[in-house]
């Protein structure tokens, strides 16, 4: 073989294998739409999913996830858990400002996850983002009408999360929102989504997951996911849509990515911002 040959050939390997690389690493901002249909719906609901922040900046302002969610234009914006991170001692100021954006533009709902928790400072959290006018959620629900469908939002830390109550004694927040008869659509919030078949009785048309980021790394086409607390190896439930029967469960990959050199990396699994359209349709 002739020596230009040899170069040329290891030329293109290497552009092949740093293209690889690069798409393995990718951690731009992915818009993910989804579209479900439920003949409890009347006229067509937008939803904006954001789940896993962990505190992560999205350019000056958050512009890059404000400015995504300005474009889908949302009925409602959803946060799923973890905007905070439990590494950070201070308060999650690149949180804060994505909720304040978009909690002056649009309805939003928030349920904490494990990070908050973890956290210690999670009532704190809670009552910051109360104050900005977002409708915190854990063992309780609000009914809202939207474009002419009513819309039940529910949220729970997890399916066995108990609180007290002076009359019953400690009731478990899944069991304050189970409904299995209601007419409206009920949509649960929930972090967990190995937690999946506790929160199928509850009667909920759509479950909200965050928490698996998406298994961390995927291999396309063949794994959707390597790793992901709560589930271990190969998690059955690393990102994506999911149906049960009546019930449409979606798991978002999270907004999470590396700050530091030493953090583990996402690899083939970009971070994501999860656009939901419920229509009228069987």
């Amino acid at each position: 073989m002739k020596k230009n040959t040899k170069l040329l050939l290891f030329g293109l390997s290497a552009a092949a294998g740093a293209a690889v690389t690069a798409a393995a690493l990718d951690t731009r901002l992915k818009t993910v739409h989804y579209k479900v249909g439920s003949p409890k719906i009347n006229g067509s609901v937008r939803i904006a999913f954001i789940s896993d922040l962990h505190n992560t900046l999205y350019g000056r302002g958050q512009s890059q996830i404000v400015g995504e969610v300005d474009k889908a234009r949302p009925d409602i914006v959803i946060f799923g858990g973890d905007l905070a991170d439990k590494t950070q001692s201070v308060l999650p100021g690149n949180a804060i400002i994505l909720v304040r954006a978009l909690a002056a533009k649009y309805p939003c709902f928030y349920t904490i996850g494990n990070h908050e928790s973890s956290r210690g400072d999670s009532k704190r959290l809670k009552r910051i983002f109360s104050d900005m006018g977002v409708t915190v959620l854990e063992g309780s629900g609000k009914t809202i009408e939207l474009n002419g469908s009513k819309i039940e939002i529910c949220g729970i830390y997890d399916a066995h999360t108990a609180d007290y109550d002076e009359q019953r004694g400690f009731v478990s927040q899944l069991d304050e929102v189970t409904d299995i008869d209601s007419e409206n659509y009920r949509i649960l919030i929930a972090h967990f989504p190995e937690q999946i078949e506790e929160y199928l009785k509850g009667g909920f048309d759509m479950v909200l997951s965050g928490h698996a980021h998406g298994g961390q790394w995927a291999v396309p086409g063949l794994i959707n996911g390597v790793f992901a607390p709560g589930q271990g190896l190969f998690p059955k439930y690393a990102g994506g849509l999911y149906t049960h029967g009546d019930t449409v469960h979606i798991v978002s990959r999270g907004l999470w990515k590396p700050s530091t050199p030493l953090a583990v990396p996402r690899i083939f699994v970009r971070p994501e911002l999860v656009f939901i359209t419920i229509d009228n349709y069987e």
